[in-house]
């Protein structure tokens, strides 16, 4: 096939989002896939180009005002001259001539969040705007992609779906270590991993839900495939490390939450990357670290020495309850396990290397015993590679080419 992706994105190459695309656009064409890139940007987009090298990218620089709509008009133009047989669009905002373009091809929408709520807690005005225009772009889509089942039956997609698929969130497992099996010390001290025996909630006919592999957990393996970081087991270390990634001005990240764990365990160390102690209402405990923004390569040596990783604890603030973030797959990559507050659309049955706490305010210091036990059950030790190969991205990119194959299938019948 002929893939157009069009994304608007103006965050560089330390996003996940960032990543998250470069990843697809080169499985696609590893895959024998045509891929053309089209970025919408204020940035020069030079990043783009950089990081993707044998497929073509054309990006096209945006001002304001009304301006604006007329360079996003010359973007659909070089994607119509590109004679796509499919349009894959990262969904966000409505610019005048999209819905045209995505009627005029095959086209499929990619739903990774709850735009209103979320949309709604940043800018009122804009917030406005978007909820009457959100709906000419969902309904010239022929099919969407949808990061969680939630989002899948939210109203406010449903009454303009016409097709849809649920596919997780991946990451490149390939671009980190692997990780070797190597049994715990001792089996009865954790949980099995309880077996998926009945589709779960949100499941429908067009929907694929991967099962959860089983298998043994290990000590950390020191070989690497294509990076040169060695990762060595942490248990002899006393001191308990987590570590954290995330986005300034997210609130349902759950900043506040980590800081009332770090107030209540102060033997512990939090490492806070890609955000600073500005999210925080009051000063921040002496025992968390602000990174700030970093790049991949920067932040690595702190999930190599981390022995827990922290998800999205205040996901409840966008009145969502199910997600699958980029930041938690990169975690489970690097072999850590992971303290979350929410449903995980690849793990719809508990896992022991994902600790789950309510979904809602105080959840750390309530869950403090919860989490004690979880730091104490995994200190050392770090997750099997074979727990989460349906989380590669060339597992998930095959299901999603396979979607744009059928949606253009469709297309040509009708």
């Amino acid at each position: 096939m002929k893939i157009a992706y069009l994304i608007h994105w103006n965050e560089g190459e330390s996003s996940g989002v960032f990543k998250k695309v470069v990843h697809q656009v080169e499985e696609w064409h590893r895959c024998g896939h045509e891929v053309g890139l089209f970025v919408f940007t204020h940035t020069d987009g030079s990043d783009w180009s950089h990081a993707i090298g044998d497929v073509q990218v054309k990006v096209q620089t945006y001002t304001s005002g009304v301006a604006r709509l007329l360079q996003f008009r010359r973007l659909a133009d070089q994607i119509r001259a590109w004679t796509p047989d499919v349009v894959y669009h990262r969904f966000d905002l409505y610019y005048f001539g999209l819905p045209t373009l995505l009627k005029q091809f095959p086209s499929v929408l990619e739903i990774n969040t709850n735009d209103l709520t979320e949309m709604k807690m940043e800018r009122r005005l804009g917030y406005l705007y978007h909820r009457w225009t959100r709906g000419y772009v969902l309904k010239a889509a022929k099919g969407v992609v949808f990061v969680s089942r939630e989002l899948a039956h939210e109203k406010q997609f449903s009454r303009y779906v016409k097709d849809r698929k649920v596919i997780g969130n991946g990451i490149s497992l390939r671009q980190f270590l692997r990780v070797h099996s190597s049994p715990l010390p001792s089996s009865t001290d954790l949980n099995p991993i309880e077996q998926a025996t009945e589709q779960p909630i949100y499941a429908e006919e067009n929907t694929t839900t991967t099962p959860i592999p089983t298998g043994p957990f290990n000590i950390i393996s020191e070989e690497s495939e294509s990076t040169t970081t060695t990762l060595h087991s942490n248990a002899n270390t006393p001191t308990i490390r987590f570590v954290f990634i995330g986005t300034p001005g997210q609130s349902w990240h759950g900043i506040d939450s980590i800081g009332a764990l770090a107030q209540a365990k102060p033997e512990w160390y939090f490492d806070i990357i890609g955000t600073d102690a500005r999210e925080m209402k009051g000063p921040p405990p002496s025992n968390m670290h602000f990174h700030g923004l970093l790049s991949r390569s920067e932040y690595q040596p702190l999930l190599s020495r981390a022995d827990i990783a922290i998800g999205t604890l205040a996901l409840y603030r966008k009145q969502m309850k199910e997600a699958s973030p980029l930041k938690v797959r990169e975690y489970l990559a690097n072999g850590l396990p992971v303290i979350t507050a929410y449903e995980d659309t690849d793990f719809p049955r508990p896992v022991p290397f994902i600790l789950t706490l309510p979904n809602g305010p105080g959840n750390t210091r309530l869950g403090l015993e919860r989490i004690e036990a979880f730091v104490k059950q995994w200190k050392g030790y770090k997750v099997d590679r074979s727990l989460i190969h349906h989380l590669d991205t060339r597992v998930k990119e095959e299901e999603r080419l396979q979607y744009m194959a059928y949606i253009r299938e469709l297309e040509v019948r009708r």
